[in-house]
């Protein structure tokens, strides 16, 4: 039985991870277009891609969209987490619903609402549009990961500290922030790697000279497939799993998510 555990997990794993794989080894093709198996090696597609002023104008838009995005959200998921595992207000778990909403409605759904009511109130700005987007999509996560470290905090530590003089504001930010910081981190992480590499909701509210990354790549293979775009992707790749590493080191997945 434990053989044949290990045979499915095996397979499971080779298939989803055999996709990133051929990416990653297509990206050093030789070739003028994307093949596998690649003809020769070679790193100028990286080289390529990275010079181009396109990838990196949307690199650029993408970077600070996501920095704003997780730095909104962090406050406002602190905010909503106290308020909703220490305040005492009415209909709280029909607040954390729609808090958490996002999660499970489809992204296209949220990007043409937003899309929709902007035009109806007249929001021009298409760096705000994005943003309030990117906040709405990625909040519950950061509601999520700072909640789990709330609900672990012994309020008597609170207590303590008010015992001994301090008020309301040192308390928090001497014993209730410290403890909720791997909640933070980790969110705050899942936050820029899900405003970062976006599509659906960019894909309604972006223009073109606040064009994202990945919409970038996707207007480029639409005349062009050669290896730079599977450069690009085995960065973002790259970039994701460097995030993964920091969370689990800065943070602890399990523990911030409450396992």
């Amino acid at each position: 039985m434990k053989t044949l555990n290990a045979i499915v997990i095996v397979l499971l794993c080779t298939f989803i991870l055999a996709p990133t794989v051929v990416i990653a080894l297509t990206s050093f093709g030789a070739g003028e277009i994307l093949e596998f198996p690649p003809r020769g090696w070679t790193l100028r597609w990286y080289g390529y891609a990275i010079a181009k002023p396109e990838f990196q104008q949307a690199a650029w838009n993408s970077l600070w969209i996501a920095v704003v995005t997780m730095l909104i959200s962090a406050p406002l998921a602190v905010l909503a987490s106290m308020s909703l595992v220490r305040g005492r207000i009415p209909g709280r778990e029909l607040i954390q619903t729609i808090l958490l909403a996002p999660l499970v409605v489809p992204s296209i759904v949220i990007g043409l609402s937003i899309l929709l009511a902007s035009a109806r109130f007249d929001l021009p700005l298409v760096e705000a549009r994005l943003l309030i987007a990117h906040v709405l999509i990625t909040l519950p996560y950061l509601v999520r990961t700072v909640t789990s470290s709330l609900v672990r905090l012994d309020p008597v530590a609170e207590e303590a500290a008010r015992v001994l003089g301090a008020d309301s504001f040192r308390t928090f930010w001497f014993v209730t922030l410290p403890a909720l910081r791997p909640g933070i981190i980790a969110g705050m992480i899942f936050a820029f790697i899900i405003s970062f590499d976006n599509v659906s909701i960019s894909l309604f509210l972006a223009s073109a000279k606040t064009n994202t990354l990945p919409l970038s790549l996707m207007s480029y293979i639409e005349y062009n497939l050669d290896p730079s775009v599977a450069a690009v992707s085995t960065l973002l790749i790259l970039m994701a799993l460097a995030a993964a590493i920091a969370l689990e080191r800065l943070a602890g997945l399990r523990r911030t998510l409450g396992g």
